[in-house]
């Protein structure tokens, strides 16, 4: 019998080296890939554009990966010359950058809602195994990224328009539920086409069905994340997002790479067959993990 991931691609996993242990290294994790059934995988750094990791596992592996950037303050915040140069590592013309998170740790959101929760750091000892990482800064440090403010305008619109002129991928990363629609809106009008909403259900952004429903008419993914059943989720709650949402809009990816987690071929092929067991068809989880992923990266001509 196929694997429920045979030909999948996890369009979230996390790497290393980036100062937060992680799992893999770019090539291992393209090891991982091609011994498993997935097809392939987005690797994702809070810290550092991974283009360039994933032309090295490619030349390396011959496992095709793609690569992201995430505008936290690391790469300059809201910074389109940090985007263009991601945009560099290229196979035959075409770019491994494929997404582009707006900021995930140095969001004005993320900072809020983990000072609310006690957090004196933007990278908490937990993810970094108890230990202070040499990247972590005490919240009080960090001028938080507001995509409202003026000042952000104009270079997130230079960063929204090269989204647009190469068919990229904007992720939401940990921004707020107004910056989500505000910056859905701005990129919808500069021609950008392929949204992927960022474990919405989760806060941040915590959002409710009817942002879901209104976001995935905008033309948005909704993106439901394995991690997220160890940070709040739970399988009911996606499976009713999946159902009510329709899962011709919906992409399951793994959120994987942390040291003391399941390889994300064996997390997505668990999420898999939990969402069937929790009432989703099994057509709806092939399409989230597999049509639309596909889709999103403009791969087999769809």
């Amino acid at each position: 019998m196929a694997s429920p991931v045979t030909g999948a691609i996890d369009l979230h996993v996390h790497c290393g080296p980036e100062g937060i242990p992680r799992r893999y290294d770019p090539v291992s994790l393209a090891t991982h890939i091609g011994g498993s059934p997935l097809d392939s995988a987005v690797i994702k750094s809070h810290v550092i554009n991974t283009s360039n990791w994933a032309e090295i596992a490619h030349r390396r592996t011959g496992v095709h990966l793609y690569g992201s950037i995430v505008l936290n303050h690391y790469v300059g915040g809201i910074n389109p010359m940090a985007v263009r140069g991601a945009l560099g590592p290229n196979h035959d013309g075409d770019p491994y950058l494929k997404v582009v998170w707006l900021p995930t740790v140095h969001a004005a959101s993320h900072i809020a809602a983990y000072q609310n929760r006690g957090e004196l750091y933007d990278i908490p000892p937990e993810w970094s195994g108890g230990i202070l990482s040499p990247l972590a800064l005490p919240m009080d440090a960090v001028e938080p990224i507001d995509l409202l403010a003026p000042e952000v305008l104009q270079p997130l619109d230079e960063v929204l328009q090269l989204i647009a002129e190469y068919g990229l991928i904007l992720a939401t990363g940990h921004v707020g539920r107004d910056e989500i629609f505000f910056v859905v809106e701005r990129a919808k009008a500069r021609g950008v086409d392929r949204f992927v909403i960022t474990h919405p259900t989760l806060d941040p952004p915590g959002l409710e069905m009817p942002d879901l429903k209104s976001l995935a008419e905008m033309g948005a993914f909704i993106e439901l994340c394995y991690v997220g059943l160890t940070h709040g989720d739970d399988l009911s709650t996606m499976a009713d997002v999946i159902n009510r949402v329709g899962a011709s809009r919906v992409i399951l990816t793994t959120d994987l790479g942390q040291v003391d987690t399941v390889a994300p071929a064996e997390g997505l092929a668990l999420f898999a067959t939990s969402l069937v067991g929790a009432g989703v068809s099994e057509s709806d989880v092939a399409a989230a993990i597999t049509r639309n992923p596909r889709r999103l990266l403009s791969l087999d001509g769809s």
